[in-house]
């Protein structure tokens, strides 16, 4: 029988157990994930891990899901991205605390995370169903569906399913802005390079694109970024990605900078998102430009300090410096709560 609070201790136990980086379990889970082919770092990972297992106390599991649950259970089928640490958490949870049956697939990118957790949940409430599928094996037997992925993954999703669209939440391509109005202090930048390059560049809450008044120097946030950089080495695989991006610019003539070795790469131009790692940014002389863009734009959240904020007309989510690689238990990507969602199928 469905047993909301032994499930939320459940998952608040694991989560205790997860904050010990010595813990068998998450060790041996992130040592396979540091063997796999991804942009992780060691460091990185051990930030995500530890900033999602803070989150996970039986208070805010309780007040996140408010009692919603389904009136039916069903086989909810998971498609979980792989580009940063643990993602899909949010979703399990979501799932199994509504009473439904979880069924998921992991990406060859972050094998071994979210399985691990999964388990360790599993054994402290054996009665939760949840298990790991082959995307065809998925596909066969959920009853609904919930789905992150490239927007080309998610149109081939589309022309696959036989399941009618209120059962479906798909979640295509997006990314994150940030806005300057020039009057930032050194440690605002300081939050924006861990916004910006945390998870080296991937994400749908990675800042791809900064709108900055023209003429605005960028010496302050790249000398932040090369300090972020002391303490969140960049992966080894960086610089090869960013080397064919700066030889584009550097033939295109295209005002540009980079850090030591090619740990990042910051470009002025069009506000366009570019390929992991490099930023993209974009001077503006009224911030109503910025405005216009992102009604246009796929755009996750937007990045801000407040009076900046206050002078934006983007209905979507809107956090200070320093909060985009930091996410609520309760965030609602592309702005649906997936709680509400799970609890009406």
């Amino acid at each position: 029988m469905f047993n909301l609070r032994k499930r939320i201790k459940a998952a608040a136990e694991a989560a205790r157990a997860w904050r010990d980086p010595e813990y068998p379990a998450r060790a041996g889970a992130v040592e396979e994930t540091l063997r796999a082919r991804n942009a992780f770092t060691e460091e990185a990972m051990a930030f995500a891990v530890n900033q999602q297992m803070a989150l996970l106390t039986e208070e805010a599991l309780a007040a996140w899901i408010r009692n919603r649950r389904a009136a039916t259970p069903a086989s909810v089928g998971t498609l979980n991205a792989g580009n940063v640490p643990l993602a899909g958490l949010q979703d399990f949870l979501a799932v199994v605390l509504t009473g439904h049956r979880y069924l998921g697939t992991v990406s060859s990118k972050s094998p071994a995370l979210l399985p691990a957790f999964v388990r360790d949940v599993r054994r402290f409430a054996p009665d939760v169903e949840a298990a790991f599928a082959s995307l065809p094996d998925l596909l066969a037997r959920a009853d609904a569906l919930v789905a992150t992925g490239s927007d080309e993954t998610i149109a081939s999703l589309r022309a696959r399913l036989a399941l009618p669209p209120d059962r479906c939440l798909l979640r295509g391509r997006s990314f994150a802005v940030a806005a300057l109005d020039g009057a930032e202090r050194a440690d605002a930048y300081e939050r924006l390079a861990e916004d910006m390059l945390l998870h080296e560049g991937f994400g749908c809450r990675n800042v791809a694109v900064l709108w900055a008044p023209r003429g605005l120097s960028p010496d302050g946030l790249l000398d932040a970024i090369a300090r972020f950089r002391g303490v969140f080495p960049a992966h080894e695989g960086t610089p090869g990605r960013l080397a064919m991006q700066r030889a584009l610019l550097e033939a295109a003539g295209a005002s540009h900078a980079y850090g030591e070795g090619l740990e990042f790469l910051l470009s002025r131009g069009e506000p366009e998102p570019q390929p992991p790692g490099h930023l993209r940014w974009v001077e503006y002389d009224d911030l109503a430009e910025a405005d216009a863009w992102l009604a246009e734009r796929p755009v996750q959240l937007v990045v801000a300090e407040e009076r900046v904020q206050k002078r934006l007309a983007f209905a979507g989510l809107r956090v200070l410096p320093g909060e985009a690689q930091r996410p609520a238990l309760a965030w609602r990507p592309d702005g649906v709560d997936t709680v509400d969602f799970l609890s009406a199928l």
